[in-house]
């Protein structure tokens, strides 16, 4: 590897605005012209850092099941902002990317849980969580299949198939994964790899509101309320919320940090990684100090 331009233009091109652009941002209070384009740009940061090849010099021996699992992750992760994207691009969909944004944020998590407890049955712990419920609903078509006499529906015979070929890939054994515990809950990771309650509760629990159509949920995005105290159904009108374009960003590039510290046993190249990720992470703070620096202020009396 040579200097820190020969890196793809893709972790070097960062967004720059001009003067003119700030101003008419904190004259209009809405900072997302900005935003969209930091959250555009750290997308194809997770997508390009994805797409290191295991067998790169740089990259320490990595089991190959394990690296698919990882850059598989920060693909989807890389993905889900990309429709996220292309939903805020139209000003409309807050409610969908509020839905999308919770599976972003577990797979961050997921991954840099991955990266602290390789040594510890992780992957394995992950392999095994996704086949457990695949062998179950197996079992479900064998049952029905042996309740008619062993005749086999096309469809039934296209899901077992799927769900054998799961199984054969994680190089597990039936009885292994039935023996191997579950990953931990999303709380449990966020504590094993130090992140606060707060940040839990705020990202994860609250995200939950969208994934299951809780009141909250309702009361925010699905219905407005007449001053006769009566609901109404609210149509397809619910912007993105500029919170929505901080939080993602600033997770991935933490991840992508744990990500590189784990595979790349280059030090020149992962110095030279690390400064990229870390002027990001610093550009980013900066900009959402600006946005939110009159949310900190006490309320007047």
């Amino acid at each position: 590897m040579g200097k820190r331009d020969s890196l793809p233009k893709e972790l070097t091109d960062k967004p720059v605005f001009t003067d003119k652009i700030w101003g008419e941002c904190r004259r209009s209070k809405d900072f997302m012209p900005i935003l969209f384009e930091w959250y555009k740009y750290i997308s194809g940061m997770c997508s390009t850092l994805a797409a290191i090849s295991k067998d790169s010099p740089a990259i320490r021996k990595v089991p190959a099941l394990n690296y698919a699992i990882l850059t598989g992750l920060l693909n989807r992760c890389a993905r889900l902002m990309t429709s996220n994207l292309r939903l805020s691009a139209t000003n409309l969909y807050g409610e969908t990317v509020a839905l999308i944004d919770r599976s972003i944020h577990e797979s961050a998590i997921t991954v840099q849980w991955l990266c602290l407890n390789d040594g510890k049955n992780g992957f394995q712990r992950y392999l095994a969580s996704g086949m457990k419920g695949d062998i179950t609903l197996r079992n479900h078509i064998l049952s029905s299949i042996s309740d008619r006499g062993g005749e086999t529906w096309v469809i039934e015979k296209g899901m077992l198939d799927s769900i054998e070929d799961c199984l054969n890939s994680t190089g597990l054994s039936e009885k292994q994964i039935k023996e191997i515990k579950r990953l931990p809950d999303v709380w449990s990771m966020c504590k094993n790899i130090g992140l606060s309650e707060r940040f839990y509760i705020g990202i994860q629990r609250m995200g939950s509101h969208e994934v299951h159509g809780t009141w909250t949920s309702l009361r925010t995005h699905y219905l407005r309320q007449k001053e006769n105290g009566q609901y109404h159904l609210r149509d397809l009108d619910v912007r993105p919320h500029e919170n929505q374009f901080m939080d993602i960003p600033l997770t991935i590039l933490y991840t992508l940090v744990k990500f590189i510290e784990y595979v790349v046993a280059d030090a020149n190249f992962r110095e030279r990684i690390d400064t990229v990720l870390g002027d990001a992470v610093s550009e980013m703070l900066k900009v959402i100090s600006e946005i939110t620096k009159e949310d900190f202020k006490f309320v007047s009396e």
